[in-house]
């Protein structure tokens, strides 16, 4: 490039050896990848222009290998590093970007932008419990009604047993808060399909949280 030195192997080769050795980013310039682009270039056309001479296009060509096997290796190292950065930086860290390119920041920021994105999504409830108030509230489990319930007596068994004679079988269109029964708490969850005792089943099926599936053999 006009105004600075082409790149050669040499320094290309202690660009790797430092990347390599260390795990923050080397001091690089920043035009650094369009040199490296320029440098392969140019010894591309030299390999071109000297096919003739069997000793130096086999040489050209092996430096040319080389020089694209450890341009890669750098460009490799150094967006791992990038990487790394990014996904700390999402999680509240302040790397150190003094030594990237202009390239390398414009791939942090992208980086950084999946990670918070993809957190957000990850860490987020799956479904907004504003559209499940409809439900009746006797229907949603306490945190106390989540714990483990007690041995049911025998009235309530013989009544637990009159429920699940008489259920309905559904798809559930969306997640569900917990759903507590006189047997058990139901976790329901989108696509899941279940019997369930019929007054909660119509409960769902009334505010459009689940459809019912006919028995084959009704």
């Amino acid at each position: 490039m006009p105004g600075k030195p082409e790149m050669s192997y040499e320094e290309l080769m202690s660009v790797y050896r430092q990347e390599s050795r260390q795990t923050t980013l080397s001091k690089v310039p920043q035009d650094f990848y369009q040199r490296v682009a320029l440098y392969l270039e140019a010894l591309d056309k030299r390999c071109a222009e000297n096919r003739g001479g069997a000793d130096i296009s086999g040489m050209l060509l092996s430096q040319l290998k080389t020089a694209r096997e450890k341009s890669a290796g750098v460009y490799e190292i150094r967006m791992r590093k990038i990487v790394l950065m990014a996904m700390s930086c999402a999680f509240g860290a302040e790397p150190n970007l003094e030594n990237a390119t202009p390239e390398e920041l414009r791939a942090f920021e992208a980086i950084k932008g999946y990670f918070v994105e993809h957190r957000k999504q990850t860490l987020s409830p799956k479904y907004d419990e504003s559209r499940n108030l409809e439900l009746k509230p006797e229907l949603v489990a306490s945190s106390q009604e989540q714990k483990e319930a007690p041995e049911s007596s025998p009235e309530q068994q013989i009544t637990t047993r009159s429920e699940k004679a008489d259920t309905v079988l559904v798809r559930i269109l969306e997640d569900l808060p917990v759903i507590a029964g006189t047997d058990k708490n139901y976790r329901l969850m989108k696509e899941d399909v279940i019997d369930l005792p019929r007054r909660y089943a119509e409960i769902l099926l009334k505010n459009n949280k689940a459809v019912e599936i006919k028995h084959s053999l009704q």
